[in-house]
């Protein structure tokens, strides 16, 4: 059998080797996709599909995820990807949530977000934001306003994109092929061979697959998560994505901030179950009306596969302080999964010169993997 030739091969095809492949073509070289499965499976499709800049950490994070949104932009249009909604809303129930806030705005990463006391509460309508009366404000001192923040939903957002690679702008995907093994510039599938100058392992949460050799030193762990799809009463429209204060006291860009000691000391006091199964709420909505809500963080060598009924109890607690609903329904289930590292919230390992690993090593895949592939290349063909 003939070998296929390619100047980029990308093994693996959640978002990240997408981003890649994205990548590549954008810089004129041939490119193929090889998956070992029939489509993406993974942390791709089981996300939120919350594209965030606001929050991310300071840095290479924060900058990778500005890039990444507006690639997601341009591409939502390219590939007839629909964004569901936009703008993000932090209810701020304690002052310590406050001081964050305001911390934040004076930092470059604040730039455009704003933050509403309850004074203000009355004039969100006429300032333009609609809904606002669906958020639950009576337990709240104030509102962190991001505009930076869009959602896709992501089993439909994922396998659109990838259409569009391969039908488009023509990017050779090999679905049900796995790798067994790479050697110097060629790789062995279990039905054929592929020569390239340049391959990148994309492997997500696989980390005991063709990737182990090479990511082993990292000591990632995988990160399980628990979510759901609700109904709520009809005709409920969100605001745009909805988190509470406790996410002021997670994400790096905001729990890195010194303020961010007080607040995170007093939710240790105060919610000591959320701290220790990693709660905290996001809410997105879907075209069809139902709500995305999560989600909790369980850390180990492997995925754990059974949801806790305490858990999803503890979430929709959460959920109901913060949003005006009168009744919920949940239509869907499922755990999500993805790679975690205590260092660094992506990396890039040189295995050799024709080839490296690409891994976000953190929640933020969707959010940044279009960066995180940009400065691979402008690295890696310089």
């Amino acid at each position: 059998m003939a070998n296929k030739k390619y100047d980029f091969l990308v093994v693996g095809s959640g978002i990240v080797g997408l981003a890649h492949a994205y990548e590549a073509k954008k810089r004129g070289l041939s490119v193929a996709i090889v998956e070992q499965n029939t489509r993406c499976t993974g942390a791709s499709i089981r996300n939120f599909g919350f594209i965030t800049v606001s929050g991310q950490g300071a840095r290479d994070t924060w900058r990778r995820a500005v890039y990444s949104a507006q690639v997601w932009k341009e591409l939502a249009a390219l590939a007839e990807i629909k964004i569901v909604h936009q703008g993000t809303w932090i209810l701020c129930e304690r002052p310590e949530a406050v001081e964050v806030a305001k911390a934040f705005l004076q930092t470059p990463m604040g730039a455009s977000c704003e933050y509403y006391p309850q004074t203000s509460y009355s004039k969100l309508e006429s300032l333009g934001f609609k809904n606002t009366a669906n958020l639950n404000l009576k337990n709240s001192l104030g509102l962190l306003y991001s505009p930076h923040e869009f959602r896709v939903e992501s089993k439909k957002a994922i396998p659109q994109l990838a259409n569009y690679l391969q039908n488009v702008i023509g990017v050779d995907f090999y679905w049900e092929t796995e790798v067994l093994s790479i050697q110097g510039s060629s790789v062995h599938t279990s039905d054929q061979q592929f020569d390239a100058q340049r391959i990148v392992l994309c492997p997500g949460a696989e980390l005991t697959g063709i990737a182990k050799p090479y990511i082993e030193k990292h000591d990632l762990k995988l990160c399980t998560l628990q979510m759901l799809r609700i109904k709520v009463q009809d005709g409920f429209i969100l605001p745009g994505s909805v988190m509470t204060d406790n996410s002021l006291a997670r994400y790096l860009g905001w729990s890195e901030l010194p303020e961010a000691k007080a607040l995170k000391e007093r939710i240790a006091i105060e919610m000591p179950e959320y701290v220790e199964n990693g709660i905290h709420l996001i809410v997105v909505q879907s075209a069809d009306g139902s709500l995305v809500v999560g989600d909790s963080h369980h850390y180990g060598s492997s995925e754990n596969v059974f949801a806790s009924e305490k858990i999803e109890q503890l979430i929709i607690q959460l959920l109901y302080r913060v949003l005006s609903i009168s009744e919920h329904r949940v239509v869907e289930r499922w755990i999500g999964v993805y790679p975690s590292s205590n260092t660094c919230d992506a990396l890039i390992q040189k295995v050799s010169p024709e080839m490296r690993v690409a891994i976000v090593s953190s929640g933020t895949g969707a959010s940044t993997a279009f960066g995180l592939a940009k400065d691979n290349f402008d690295e890696w063909l310089r």
